[in-house]
């Protein structure tokens, strides 16, 4: 886990120097460009200020601004190793970063997969690193690609991480590959030796063939309380569903207009921020496509509970068993 970590700092690290590189900036300049954006609370800004800076001349107190950058800016795993790399350079800090950096490592949020089916020789992939497809993965906060490829099978999900949750769950559906190997044909045994049928005695005349028996059953009739009984139920569950409904528009509602807050006309601050009101939105039209099953749910059966309430009671089942030398036949006939 450590070496993902560090290709994910080296990654931002080198995107950042290639940036100050084509712009010919100094590593003074980006240092003081990063102290001006912090304390404006620019974070993000910032810590890509001090990310170039760093690249173009590495020092400890450059890096101790940008480990703090991104502990604030969401980027635990980023800032742990940026901690982990001053106590190696620090033995007198070495203890006090080092714990530092194992807090922020335990804090981060983490991706939990949800694979279906698992194929053998399933690999799974976070950001290009391949990681456990059974343990929870920790990550830094914003959008994550999970590829997941098996002998035959492909799988592809995507996880934008915000810091209001701890844990991700991320459902990876399996799917055949369109040049997968057909499954061998088993092979068709060889048919046994016909042996010669038995030579029977042949049935004395004065032996009859059994004459049909015919056993018709009727069902007791139901009684009229239990078609009550259904009918309190389902208009009871009816109700319930329908109050499920509206909690859930609820809960659409207020998803959307925090994501209004987060983001005025589809307009975000930050990447941190458009990731957040990218998952606020996907969490509001999960409460409102649940909204809608559930109130469609419990209209039908607040028809059906008032239907079987309101109408009388028609007893007509039936059943009948015919059984003769030829075989048996069953019928079963009902009235609702």
């Amino acid at each position: 886990m450590r070496i993902r970590n560090i290709i994910i700092a080296t990654t931002m690290l080198g995107s950042a120097g290639i940036a100050a590189a084509d712009s010919g900036e100094t590593a003074d300049s980006a240092f003081a460009r990063g102290q001006s954006a912090y304390k404006a609370g620019h974070v993000h800004e910032a810590c890509d200020a001090f990310a170039a800076s760093d690249k173009l001349s590495p020092r400890p107190a450059t890096e101790e601004m940008l480990a703090t950058c991104y502990e604030q800016d969401g980027k635990l795993l980023a800032a742990a190793h940026m901690y982990r790399e001053l106590a190696d350079k620090d033995p007198g800090q070495r203890k006090q970063r080092t714990e530092k950096a194992a807090k922020l490592e335990a804090k981060a949020p983490k991706l939990r997969f949800a694979i279906n089916p698992v194929p053998p020789g399933l690999i799974v992939k976070v950001d290009g690193v391949e990681v456990s497809s059974t343990a929870d993965v920790p990550v830094d906060v914003g959008p994550h690609e999970v590829i997941a490829t098996a002998p035959g099978y492909a799988g592809h999900a995507t996880a934008a991480v915000d810091r209001d949750r701890a844990i991700y769950d991320v459902i990876v559906r399996m799917e055949p590959h369109a040049d997968a190997p057909a499954p061998a044909a088993e092979p068709t045994p060889a048919p046994a030796p016909m042996a010669a049928p038995p030579t029977e005695a042949p049935a004395p005349e004065s032996a009859a063939a059994p004459a049909p028996m015919a056993m018709p059953m009727t069902d007791e009739p139901a009684h009229a309380d239990h078609r009550r009984r259904n009918g309190i139920i389902a208009g009871s569950v009816g109700a319930a569903a329908l109050i499920t409904s509206a909690v859930m528009y609820g809960l659409a509602q207020s998803k959307f207009d925090d994501e209004h807050s987060l983001c005025p006309d589809s307009k975000c601050a930050n990447n941190a921020d458009l990731a957040k009101a990218n998952s606020q939105l996907s969490d509001a039209r999960t409460y409102r496509n649940i909204g809608i099953g559930t109130s469609i749910g419990g209209g039908l059966l607040l028809i059906a509970g008032g239907y079987l309430l309101l109408t009388p009671h028609k007893d007509e089942s039936h059943v009948s068993l015919n059984v003769s030398h030829d075989g048996a036949t069953f019928a079963y006939t009902f009235g609702f």
